[in-house]
């Protein structure tokens, strides 16, 4: 598969929307290091850069059904994790939040990595998916690999609840739009659901844009002890 640098090509709000890098790790040499790699399984929606965070067995930093964290909306209407991963570091249990240097196009495979140290050996993470109102892909509290293993899971696309899906070009910051991100005087429906797609409301196209989940695949394996 293809390995893209940059997630949109022409955009100007890619760079200051998807394309923030941030770490919060501590320097603790006693972690293991495990290599993310991304893969972008639909075929009209760029993924922002991947905020990833290694915890405790039972975490996440959302809940299906519940309200979100305010972070969240950054995540999933800006395409910004700098904000929850800013927040998670300050959270008992979590141990490395990273935000991965570049976004991934559709069809394409970005890598980033983080780190765990002994009894934080669960991920989640959480991305945009650029071309809608609030929606992103998320794993939430899976186990890490042991040994030389890889293992592999499919990510699906989640609703953040934080804002309506009026697929209006104005509220819709990816490429096929280019609007604004962040909308403060709508609440949206107010808890985290599975996403059920473009339908064409607005002014995004479904034929081009809709997906099925699951929306990614994420190969997580250990590079370092």
């Amino acid at each position: 598969m293809r390995k893209t640098t940059s997630l949109f090509a022409g955009c100007l709000l890619c760079t200051a929307i998807f394309a923030a890098t941030a770490s919060w790790a501590d320097n603790d040499k006693d972690k293991d290091t495990y290599k993310l790699i991304i893969t972008n399984l639909t075929p009209g929606q760029p993924i922002a850069p991947v905020m990833a965070v290694t915890h405790r067995p039972g975490m996440s930093f959302f809940t299906a059904g519940e309200a979100p964290m305010p972070e969240l909306a950054n995540l999933a209407e800006a395409g910004d994790g700098n904000p929850m991963a800013a927040k998670l570091n300050t959270l008992p249990g979590y141990d490395d939040a990273q935000v991965g240097a570049s976004g991934t196009g559709p069809g394409e495979t970005t890598t980033m990595t983080v780190t765990a140290r002994h009894g934080t050996d669960h991920l989640s993470l959480g991305a945009m998916l650029g071309n809608t109102n609030d929606a992103f892909i998320a794993l939430r509290d899976v186990e890490l690999p042991k040994g030389r293993q890889t293992v592999t899971y499919m990510a699906d696309g989640y609703d953040a609840g934080t804002e309506t899906n009026d697929e209006s070009c104005g509220t819709v910051p990816g490429p096929a739009c280019g609007g604004v991100a962040l909308s403060p005087g709508d609440s949206g429906e107010g808890y985290v659901y599975i996403h059920n797609g473009i339908h064409g409301i607005g002014g995004l196209n479904a034929a081009l844009y809709d997906w099925r989940n699951p929306a990614a695949q994420i190969e997580i394996m250990r590079t370092h002890n």
